[in-house]
């Protein structure tokens, strides 16, 4: 395995570079990472069919293809979806009353209420 300190630096190609010699590619481009299914399992907790079924029903980012069998998700995309799913599931608008409470167990109340108890 080859390590950085033998790789020469990575230089922007010229078709990307400005007259000033800087990329013209905004930064965010520049540190775009990905992460394959089984870290997207573990950030989002979901099996890989739930992962799936959320894509095709549009509420999941899609993956980037890098082959004919290699995908892989961008961590920003990832991260905004979790992060809109927290404000989503903790949302007044979802809850517009009081928050509701745990209701204790209703053994007793719904034994007694059956014949055969």
């Amino acid at each position: 395995m080859l390590s950085d300190q033998n790789l020469p630096p990575k230089k922007p190609s010229d078709r990307v570079r400005t007259d000033a010699g800087r990329s013209a590619l905004p930064n965010a481009l520049e540190e775009v990472s990905f992460l394959r299914l089984p870290d997207v399992k573990l950030v989002t907790g979901l099996s890989k069919s739930s992962l799936y079924a959320l894509i095709r029903a549009n509420s999941f980012p899609s993956p980037v293809r890098f082959g004919p069998r290699t995908v892989a998700w961008v961590r920003s995309e990832i991260k905004q979806w979790a992060a809109e799913r927290v404000l989503t599931s903790r949302s007044t608008t979802l809850n517009p009353g009081r928050k509701r409470m745990p209701q204790p167990a209703l053994r007793e109340a719904w034994a007694s209420s059956k014949k055969w108890a």
